[in-house]
């Protein structure tokens, strides 16, 4: 996945949709645009490769449609990416870092980035899959 120092070509819509932070990033296709061009864990990494994948199957132009427009759609897509991403971190982190891992996750999939579609509770247990 190329890394771009720039805001994806969608920027006014997703803008219109939702309020990003500085330091959010955006998978478009194959790459990964990163406008104040912060470093990227590998964790975050296989959640946004997630999202490649995931635009690969619907097309990119028509995945973001579904995504701004669609909250189950949108909580669909992030329930998997977020899902990747912790079973990456379980392999790398200990007990009481996986513990800090899931609940920073639930925080993330539970924020007003993503609309408040679910609790920090119901965040936890999609992320977790247990």
């Amino acid at each position: 996945m190329e890394i771009i120092r720039d805001f994806p070509p969608n920027i006014r819509e997703i803008n219109k949709r939702f309020r990003i932070t500085p330091d959010t990033v955006f998978a478009y296709g194959d790459k990964l645009y990163n406008p104040i061009g912060l470093p990227i864990p590998q964790d975050l990494m296989v959640h946004e490769e997630s999202h490649q994948k995931q635009q690969e199957s619907y097309g990119v132009i028509e995945w973001w449609a579904m995504y701004l427009e669609l909250p189950k759609f949108r909580l669909m897509q992030e329930t998997e990416a977020y899902r990747n991403q912790y079973q990456f971190l379980k392999t790398v982190l200990n007990r009481k870092g996986r513990l800090s891992a899931i609940n920073r996750l639930a925080e993330a999939l539970s924020s007003e980035l993503y609309g408040h579609l679910v609790s920090k509770k119901e965040a936890k247990e999609l992320i977790d899959g247990e």
